[in-house]
């Protein structure tokens, strides 16, 4: 027998929600004989009826709510800290809202805490595109390389990486007590599950991450280029308005790009950062930025094929990209 809580950070995605709380209760009652799976709801503000849906139509779910300012690591950090001494589980699991579990999902998982019971492991999962089965847009890291075409696992099941996204991601709870928390001060959105697992690993844990694991999004054009380097970004940008748009994202807290969650990558390490350091790695930044504009398109255009080519990106978006 195994415990297990899942979390999820919500916020304003009632559909989503939704449809991933049907899925998971679903597949859960099957094993709730044998097994303790508890699911925990962080909502961090929501407006859009969220938590009234949860409370009238999920009454087993745990529900946790914020005041809007919890973010993603402030919401998992949240859930984690009510699993450790609330519900007391053996695991915890973070899940993205915005997926689609496969129907095995739940069993799939309870093998993979039976196989590393615990021991030092945490476990992640792959997000495939719905419309590219083959193409992982969300999974681990080796040698900073993506792991992005499930292939990759065509002679083994679990590979050993380096980092992992925190989509899925498998956690044995006595983690908590060896390293904390995620830090939710430094990393308030992105970078969070980075810096966490990273930290993890140091500790000593292996990181890996399983084909067993399984769920599915819809990735479009615009989830690519939100992805790649502002370097490509702006040379997709059409017109100055747009290329000035592109640049905000060094600001905006939803960007992956934005110079505090990069700074504080890099310096993780670090129990303090200067904010000279900030405020240079902006400027360096935007002398990059503006200066690869007077390079010739055609060679921007090369590196941008280069790119997608290395990110796996499927030819119909990445054809769609290149041509606009």
């Amino acid at each position: 027998m195994v415990s297990v809580a899942l979390i999820l950070p919500v916020r304003n995605r009632k559909a989503y929600t939704s449809a991933i709380l049907r899925q998971l209760s679903t597949q859960i009652a099957q094993f709730l004989a044998d097994h303790t799976i508890d699911i925990v709801v962080v909502d961090d503000g929501s407006t859009d009826g969220t938590v009234e849906l949860i409370s009238q139509t999920f009454t087993q779910v745990h529900l946790l709510q914020g005041d809007g300012e919890l973010w993603w690591t402030g919401a998992i950090a949240t859930g984690m800290s009510y699993v450790q001494q609330q519900l007391k589980t053996d695991y915890i699991v973070w899940l993205n809202d915005d997926i689609t579990p496969t129907d095995d999902f739940i069993q799939n998982l309870i093998q993979v805490c039976q196989s590393h019971l615990h021991q030092n492991v945490i476990t992640g999962g792959i997000i495939c595109d719905r419309s590219h089965p083959d193409w992982i847009v969300f999974g681990g890291v080796i040698a900073s390389r993506q792991i992005n075409n499930t292939r990759q696992f065509s002679d083994a099941s679990v590979l050993k990486v380096d980092t992992l996204n925190g989509n899925i991601a498998v956690l044995p709870t006595h983690l908590i007590t060896d390293i904390g928390l995620p830090n939710a001060e430094r990393f308030r959105h992105y970078g969070g599950d980075y810096e966490y697992i990273c930290r993890a690993k140091v500790a000593g844990y292996t990181i890996q991450l399983s084909s067993h694991l399984v769920a599915t999004t819809d990735y479009s054009t615009s989830d690519v280029i939100r992805y790649m380097p502002l370097v490509f970004q702006m040379l997709l940008s059409p017109t100055l308005t747009a290329k000035w748009q592109t640049l905000q994202n060094l600001h905006r807290l939803k960007s992956p790009h934005n110079v505090s969650h990069m700074v504080n990558s890099i310096y993780r390490h670090q129990s303090t950062i200067p904010r000279w350091k900030y405020h240079f790695f902006y400027l360096r930044k935007i002398i990059k930025l503006l200066g690869s504009e007077c390079l010739p398109q055609r060679i921007r255009k090369q590196q941008l094929q280069t790119y997608l080519l290395r990110q796996g990106v499927p030819k119909a978006l990445s054809g769609s990209i290149l041509g606009s």
